[in-house]
């Protein structure tokens, strides 16, 4: 039975990593005979001098790690080129100091000392890492907290996983696999009445022309090794494909004449797409989990048909974005402030301001365009975007990614609440998302919106090859054609739900007067000072939903309304985001404790499962961080003082119902547990903290942040109320500048006009607006003289320390430089901290299974492609052995690619011929050559 990618990825960390422990074992049991020094110098008594040669030589002869340079500062003071000039003295000179030598001799000690530190600490986290790997906790890393608050509460974590698994991919298959009826007439007639007016009509016309042309030009596209390239980091930045197949691909980026090869075969894919089709084995269904007990099923199509989705998919992101931004951007989009042209001529020149120019109505504007129109859709094809709640995604920290965006969401909805509460004494706000909405999309209800826009015949006939996939799940070979829904992480499934649900967005512009729907994927809000426009929002929403198929979850349906009435036509059920619950009584967004109670006993659980001191820490930080994002990250200044205070009241109550045995909390807990089962003790406090690149565990601590954020004078909900007191004087400031340059240009507006421009013209409501929706800063750490000099030893400057690196030296710098004598506690170049760090990010779920390949295809991918990623991420670390045994040239072969590949060549690269018939047989034959 071949061996997984798991083991072999796993048993390639762990060769490397024996080769790097041996070598730290023997430093550091030859560095404990070399301080035996120490016993030597007192054994000298009182020859001050003699202790001082003695000690000398022991530091300079040692050439190990931690050695030292002939013109090295030893503890920031002591210099030892200078000592060797000062030595000659100190023997002949009657007069010299003895309590200089002492001062030296001490200064000696103390580095021999600090150096049997950091090997003892160096052999701890070795011992910590091997631990990790043994315990299985590493193969965890792929169960990731989701933005997704529901809760798995079981008493037996594995069996109810289990159970969730089966009873999830019971629902799913019953979705998937059963069609759904739609009239897709009434549909049609439905967008044809949408679409009915002269605005409209003609913004349609543009729309389908521009497709027309495009879905032309797409067929005849000719890939280069850019495009590939660009193609290969979208698919990687995706949660596609399992982890062998993904090193493969990232072989490829370094390699010229492989993606020049990959670039020719797509072309001649997709010249010839109407000949495309799914395997007719099927495609392999796996299913993963998140750390809430949700599962998705994923798909692992093979590496051609993945690039060339991936390609046509972004394309027709890219395309369909810009078509539909025409459509908002044309007189059929709705706005909900409009003027003639002479009144905006006239206001123009009375404020001296153009129209939009610094309101409030150009921000949301802008923030609709930016976050919440099409989000999804990619506007770039070398940046495509990616639906970050999937497991596998990689973090990102894009300002507009999808979990920037849904902070940013919470921000807006909270300022506009404030807003229209100040101005118009009511706020009504309504939100809800679709059930199964990936799994549960009609295909037939995608084709008629598709064609509906002009796209072909020949392209939809694609698209309904693309979603009638035939898929088989793992333990049962019987292949079944999808007849609902689209494929997790795909491209052309983001188009597919996009283009439907732009039809909703469009129709709640046009039946609710101008209203927005602000929309992140399926997640769906709505809100106005105006609760009549919200209830014909939501009910068109429904409309809309019956004929194309859709479902809204209940669950996740709710409405809230500030004012006096309680208003009529909007869904029952609370407004929640994360763990917040929107409370109409006090007019903002507070923590649902009893939901935190129910995520502290599933923090709980999760921990007491891991086995390893690594496994726990990466755990406790992933989930603190999953409490902190779901309780709104950082405040802005619309949540006030009060949610900065309840946060950290909360974070507090976490702290202590975790570890209610430990005073000292997270960092107690795991003194005590490296003691047990290490015997180290006395850890200072810092260590803990001190990130994994520095020989630290990296643990993250959640309140720091909340407790340096600036603060400022006025607490934001305060902010509009204030500005309101100010208005009149405001006018009364216009009118009188109007009066007296300009009054033979015409009578200045009223007090009515002016106050009723607040939120389309008035600078001073837009930068009260931009001030609400700011995110707190954090208050700035200063570097100290003694910070300076004991950063000054390693490798780092304070300058390239982020904040929560800055916070960490500057509070626990001084203990641990007193400890370890430096910084940085561990050379790098013993312990395999690299490998940590790849571990921990690797994808290790989808080594499970391998994939439906042949045997001996599938060994030379476990040896050369799976090593060679490991390896080649790590070289800067790992390029030779202290003995001087070169890694590299153990599990890969050296030397660039000197022949071509193209199958006609003779002289070809026998090995990388191997490896493209991996990914493209029918081009190439790993036995020619």
């Amino acid at each position: 039975m071949s061996t997984g990618p798991s083991a072999a990825f796993g048993q390639t960390l762990q060769f490397i990593t024996s080769i790097k422990l041996q070598e730290l074992e023997k430093q550091r049991l030859s560095y404990q005979e070399h301080a035996k020094v120490l016993e030597e110098a007192e054994a000298c008594g009182d020859n001050l001098v003699a202790k001082v040669e003695l000690l000398l030589k022991a530091v300079e002869s040692w050439s190990g790690s931690g050695s030292v340079g002939s013109h090295s500062n030893l503890g920031n003071k002591l210099n030892l080129a200078n000592l060797r000039l000062w030595l000659p003295q100190a023997k002949q000179d009657p007069n010299f100091s003895a309590d200089t030598l002492r001062s030296w001799i001490d200064t000696l000690e103390t580095h021999i000392r600090h150096s049997l530190m950091r090997f003892d600490c160096a052999k701890l986290f070795g011992n910590l890492f091997n631990e990790w790997i043994a315990s299985g906790d590493s193969s965890t890393n792929n169960i990731t907290p989701s933005d997704d608050t529901e809760s798995v509460l079981s008493a037996d974590f594995e069996k109810v996983g289990r159970q969730e698994m089966h009873d999830q991919l019971d629902k799913l298959t019953s979705i998937i696999f059963d069609d759904v009826a739609i009239d897709t007439n009434a549909l049609e007639a439905y967008y044809s009445d949408l679409f009915s007016g002269e605005e409209a009509t003609q913004a349609l016309e543009t729309l389908r022309k521009r497709i027309d042309s495009f879905q032309t030009h797409l067929n005849r596209h000719v890939f280069t090794s850019d495009s590939v390239e660009d193609i290969i980091r979208g698919l990687l930045a995706s949660g596609l494909m399992d982890e062998g197949k993904r090193a493969t691909l990232a072989e490829f980026l370094d390699n010229p004449t492989v993606l020049e090869e990959v670039a020719s075969v797509l072309t001649m894919r997709m010249a010839s797409l109407e000949t495309w089709s799914w395997p007719a084995k099927g495609v392999a269904i796996e299913m993963r989990r998140h750390l809430n007990g949700k599962y998705r099923a994923f798909t692992d199509p093979e590496i051609i048909d993945a690039l060339l989705l991936q390609h046509i998919g972004i394309s027709w992101q890219v395309e369909l974005k810009a078509a539909f931004q025409g459509v908002l951007h044309s007189k059929a989009w709705k706005n909900t402030y409009t003027a003639p042209a002479e009144e905006t001529k006239r206001i123009s020149r009375q404020l001296h301001k153009d129209l939009n120019s610094s309101s409030i109505h150009q921000r949301r504007r802008m923030d609709r365009l930016e976050s919440f129109f099409l989000g999804q859709l990619s506007s770039s094809a070398s940046n495509p975007s990616t639906y970050d709640d999937l497991l596998d995604t990689p973090d990102t920290e894009s300002a507009n990614s999808p979990a920037a965006n849904k902070q940013k969401l919470l921000r807006i909805m909270a300022t506009e609440a404030q807003l229209n509460s100040a101005l118009h004494g009511s706020h009504a706000v309504v939100r809800s998302d679709l059930e199964w909405f990936g799994p549960s999309l009609p295909h037939q209800s995608i084709l008629t919106v598709l064609r509906f826009f002009g796209v072909s015949e020949k392209w939809c006939s694609f698209f309904q090859r693309f979603l009638h996939a035939p898929l088989r799940f793992k333990g049962d070979p019987t292949v079944r054609t999808r007849l609902r829904g689209t494929p997790i992480s795909y491209a052309l499934s983001v188009v597919c739900g996009e283009v439907l649900l732009f039809g909703m967005d469009f129709a709640v512009n046009q039946k609710a007067d101008g209203l927005f729907l602000y929309r992140m994927h399926d997640d769906l809000w709505l809100w106005d000072a105006d609760a009549a426009r919200c209830a014909a929002g939501w009910k068109e929403m429904n409309v809309y939903a019956n004929l194309a198929g859709l479902k809204f979850n209940a669950s996740k349906t709710g409405s809230a309304w500030i004012g006096d009435a309680e208003p009529a036509g909007l869904p029952a059920g609370d407004i929640r985001w994360g763990f917040l619950r929107f409370d109409q009584t006090e007019a903002r967004f507070i923590i649902d404790q009893k939901d935190v109670d129910l995520h502290i006993t599933e923090l709980r659980r999760q921990l007491a499962s891991t086995k390893s001191v690594f496994g726990w820490v990466n755990a406790y930080n992933k989930y603190m961080a999953f409490f902190m994002r779901n309780f709104g990250g950082r405040p802005a200044t619309c949540f006030g003082d009060v949610h900065t205070t309840d946060t950290i009241d909360t974070i507090a109550r976490i702290q202590k119902e975790l570890f209610p045995d430990y005073q000292g909390g997270a960092v107690s807990r795991l003194q005590s547990v490296i003691e047990t089962r290490f015997g180290v003790g006395d850890l200072p406090q810092g260590y803990f903290y001190l990130p994994m690149s520095k020989g630290g565990l990296g643990l993250r601590h959640p309140m720091v942040e909340m407790f340096a954020l600036e603060q400022d004078k006025r607490d934001g909900p305060q902010f509009f109320d204030t500005l309101l007191k100010s208005d009149e004087k405001r006018y009364t400031e216009a009118k009188e500048e109007w009066d007296s340059a300009y009054k033979n240009r015409g009578k200045f507006m009223t007090l009515e006009k002016y106050l009723s421009l607040r939120e389309t013209w008035v600078p001073e409501w837009r930068r009260c607006y931009d001030d609400m929706l700011k995110v707190k800063d954090l208050a700035q750490m200063q570097e100290t003289p003694l910070i300076k000099s004991f950063l000054s030893q390693g490798t780092m400057g304070w300058d390239s320390l982020d904040w929560y690196e800055q916070w960490v030296v500057s509070l626990y710098g001084e203990e641990v430089v007193k400890r370890f004598g430096g910084w940085e506690v561990v050379d790098s170049t013993l312990i395999p901290l690299g490998m940590v760090q790849l571990f921990r990010t690797s994808r290790m779920k989808s080594y499970l299974e391998p994939p439906q390949v042949g045997k001996s295809r599938w060994e030379r991918r476990n040896k050369q492609n799976v090593a060679a990623y490991v390896l080649d991420n790590l070289a800067q670390g790992l390029g030779a052995s202290k003995n001087g045994v070169d890694l590299l040239s153990i599990l890969t072969e050296a030397g660039p690619m000197k022949f071509s590949l193209k199958p006609r060549s003779e002289k070809q690269d026998p090995e990388v011929r191997r490896k493209l018939a991996y990914i493209l047989p029918d081009y190439f034959s790993g036995d020619e050559g």
